[in-house]
């Protein structure tokens, strides 16, 4: 029952940051390309033109769908190019790279969508030449990129706080245990005998837990406390209250923000390490 509850926490938890991160990014882009719709208006105005609101709307706001779109793929690509304190000298290059297809994505977008909105109201929408277009948006696209970065960050360790204050102090490490060598999983209505050395990872899902080897994910009806007093602890070690990872398949351990730590797993998979099981962070080194 305890785990249960936990996992639920943890999930309206998860469910409270990622309705922020909506809000937020919703509310950031949107207001600014309201401002930019009557800031056009104006322009025009100025300058002895009449401009209807539509048309500034469309062009601000078929940029905001897209943009709103790709924030997806950001944080996943974000999950598996983390930027830390040992991983920046590589990950700020291929982030940069990555601003390329983003920015191509959202204005050949963008721009599919206003032409589509002015053919369905008989308009034309001159799109101009393609490359000047395209280096007069990726410019601002750049900066667009690394504020959703850098938000989804500070919502990361937003919910890491929050996850944080949810449990008291965790006990120190189990005792030794040799463990089970073998686990019976289900997938799609079949069962799979898995060798818990190809475990990668296991984490906490309500009454189950998902069991994860080879980046495919198995469901097993057992509490995480139970399953993790059948395991080796010589090899599988609880570093949250949703997550046991196995020593073997880890590649790195990230310091991460108030004294928690990442875990980066051999496939690639990020997991939280909580300060508040940092007592079995000797067991990660010294099992």
């Amino acid at each position: 029952m305890a785990d249960k509850d936990d996992a639920q926490a943890l999930t309206a938890v998860r469910r409270r940051v990622r309705l922020w991160q909506i809000v937020f990014f919703v509310g950031l882009f949107g207001a600014f390309d309201t401002v930019n719709i009557f800031t056009t208006l104006a322009n025009r105005a100025g300058e002895g033109q009449v401009l209807s609101l539509w048309e500034p709307a469309v062009w601000e706001y078929s940029s905001l769908l897209l943009m709103l779109g790709l924030i997806p793929f950001i944080a996943w690509f974000n999950d598996r190019i983390p930027i830390g304190a040992r991983t920046w000298k590589w990950a700020v290059p291929l982030h940069l790279l990555a601003t390329v297809p983003f920015s191509l994505i959202h204005v050949s977008g963008m721009l599919g969508l206003r032409v589509l909105v002015y053919d369905l109201l008989g308009k034309h929408y001159g799109v101009g030449p393609p490359l000047a277009t395209w280096i007069y948006e990726f410019r601002k696209d750049i900066l667009s990129y690394w504020v959703i970065v850098g938000a989804l960050y500070a919502f990361r360790v937003y919910g890491l706080w929050l996850e944080s204050r949810l449990s008291p102090e965790a006990s120190t490490a189990p005792v030794a245990n040799a463990g089970i060598e073998r686990l019976v999983v289900k997938k799609l209505n079949r069962e799979f005998i898995l060798n818990t050395a190809e475990i990668d990872r296991i984490e906490a899902d309500g009454n189950y837990v998902k069991v994860y080897a080879q980046e495919t994910p198995y469901r097993l009806r057992e509490s995480l406390t139970s399953l993790e007093r059948k395991l080796d602890t010589r090899s599988f070690v609880r570093v949250h209250r949703t997550q046991i990872v196995n020593i073997d398949h880890i590649r790195e351990i990230q310091p991460w923000d108030n004294g928690d730590y990442r875990i980066l797993l051999k496939d690639g998979s990020v997991v939280n390490f909580s300060r508040r099981y940092r007592s079995r962070l000797p067991q990660l080194f010294n099992p």
